[in-house]
């Protein structure tokens, strides 16, 4: 099975429960904090995915370090997973359930892509222009490309904003081309 079908199945399942006893936006943060958890500890991943050690000894370790912090509803779902064998895929059905969670309260995810880190009143401002269009709540996750040489990207779901300076000189450079204007 792919790794989309099966984070889409656990992803669901645990939406649909978590939207049945109105806990999405619980559910979403303390499935972040394991998901970012598991992306700190490659030793944790390395156990859960090794062959050898049974699903007990899996859940066992699980719960000793998740259990006084995460409700039980979201450490049942970590267990369910590792007892079915889909412990590889639970950083996937994080994801795509954060993602599910998000669409249903009417919160977008947008990318921005900067060639110098920004300042946080620019993440700000970004943050309130987008939330001014949308008329949704925005969550901004901000990454540096150098290459762009300036401007900003913004990326919204399949929408893209390009006002990078490598844009602009490459549709110049198409400009003058077209026009015979360089040779």
């Amino acid at each position: 099975m792919s790794i989309e079908i099966v984070a889409d199945k656990y992803s669901s399942a645990m939406f649909e429960l978590a939207q049945e006893q109105n806990i999405l936006e619980l559910m979403e943060e303390q499935l972040g904090y394991v998901a970012s958890v598991m992306a700190e500890q490659p030793e944790l991943r390395s156990f859960l995915e090794n062959p050898i050690v049974t699903e007990d000894a899996k859940i066992k370790l699980v719960g000793s370090i998740f259990e006084s912090s995460i409700d039980k509803v979201a450490l049942h779902f970590i267990y369910v997973m590792i007892k079915r064998g889909r412990h590889r895929y639970i950083a996937q059905a994080i994801a795509a359930f954060i993602q599910k969670s998000r669409e249903a309260r009417g919160i977008l995810e947008a990318t921005v892509t900067v060639a110098e880190p920004i300042t946080a009143e620019v993440e700000a401002s970004v943050q309130a222009k987008l939330r001014e269009v949308t008329g949704k709540d925005v969550i901004l996750s901000v990454r540096q490309d150098p290459p762009i040489m300036g401007g900003i990207v913004i990326q919204v779901g399949d929408k893209r904003i390009d006002g990078s300076v490598s844009r602009r000189l490459e549709e110049l450079e198409k400009s003058l081309l077209r026009t015979n204007s360089i040779r």
